[in-house]
């Protein structure tokens, strides 16, 4: 914005030089950490980038359940996240900051696919007899297989 100061009174008046005045807020997050499933023990890489008036800085959050604390991440001070070696599903998200301010990123949920009931340890059953065998996963939109141990059976989709 430009400015120009005015001085008046009985004698008339006289214009300043102009004065520009720049206005600018807290970044924009241009990239944002997107949500993934994975396996235990699986190394997982966020991004997340910001454009504004710099310098621009970098860091990220964490919490464990969708009603936790979010908490820092210690050395977290760069666009990237790599979690090494993730035991637990958790969400992550990013703040792009500078000197007006910081923006904070949508919340991306890593989701750690785990058999949460196991089949039973053994069954008996007579020849030609049905036999039902449970088995259930952490998450949904999977796909079921059951395989003997030495050799496959067709798949069974749930």
């Amino acid at each position: 914005y430009m400015y120009r100061c005015r001085v008046s009174n009985e004698a008339g008046s006289v214009v300043s030089n102009r004065a520009t005045v720049y206005v600018y807020g807290p970044p924009t997050i241009t990239t944002t950490p997107t949500s993934q499933l994975i396996t235990v023990s699986m190394n997982v890489t966020l991004n997340c980038e910001g454009t504004g008036r710099g310098p621009i800085r970098y860091y990220w959050e964490t919490r464990i359940s969708s009603g936790g604390q979010w908490m820092s991440i210690s050395n977290s001070n760069t666009s990237v996240l790599v979690v090494r070696n993730l035991q637990e599903s958790q969400q992550y998200r990013c703040v792009v900051s500078n000197e007006a301010g910081g923006t904070r990123s949508n919340v991306a949920t890593v989701t750690i696919l785990r058999i949460t009931m196991q089949p039973n340890g053994a069954a008996t059953v007579i020849a030609l007899q049905d036999v039902t065998l449970t088995c259930s996963a952490s998450v949904d939109d999977v796909t079921y297989s059951w395989h003997r141990v030495s050799g496959s059976v067709p798949s069974i989709s749930r």
